[in-house]
């Protein structure tokens, strides 16, 4: 069981989700609203396309196949992949999820996608709780962690082209 590493802001475990592989569950009472995942320094990289082709150049097949199914994009970061390195990676998707990334109302204003500085700013933005995880119901113990990950992701053309370049296939979206 752990408890406050990587992102999470309650206790979990690993274990084996049916027919998903690894999934996150529940070693508590979670309830609706709260915080259950967020971005933490050093435990997650963004990637333009330049940065995502070299960081898969050499890679054997399989290799790129893993990233290009545990990296994800935002709506509000256009052009831009996300690759988390802690256990938020095994949060599995669900089309009734229990989890939502917040978008809470902000008056931020939204990055310059043309600033050279772009990829660094979308670094920083993510470590604003509007970028976490949090439970859109009440979640019990023994549950599993999961996110719709059609709702706020869109990933970049480039990733498109590379996924099917490589031949991925991940049919449990269509029907999950």
């Amino acid at each position: 069981m752990a408890t406050g590493k990587n992102g999470f802001c309650c206790r979990y475990e690993i274990k084996e989700s049916a027919d998903k592989g690894l999934g996150v569950f529940a070693c508590e009472t979670i309830k609706q609203g709260c915080i259950v995942w967020h971005h933490v320094p050093g435990q997650y990289a963004v990637y333009d396309e330049p940065m995502f082709k070299a960081a898969i150049e050499g890679m054997t097949h399989d290799e790129v196949v893993y990233e290009l199914t545990h990296v994800f994009g935002l709506k509000e970061v256009p052009g831009c992949l996300i690759r988390v390195y802690d256990d938020g990676v095994l949060i599995n998707h669900s089309r009734d999820a229990n989890l939502a990334t917040n978008n809470t109302a902000t008056n931020e204003r939204p990055l310059d996608a043309t600033s050279n500085q772009y990829v660094q700013n979308v670094t920083r933005a993510l470590l604003a709780d509007r970028y976490a995880l949090v439970a859109t119901r009440d979640i019990e113990i023994g549950e599993e962690l999961t996110n719709d990950y059609a709702g706020d992701t869109e990933d970049p053309p480039f990733y498109d082209i590379l996924y099917e370049q490589y031949g991925v296939e991940e049919s449990y979206l269509d029907d999950s």
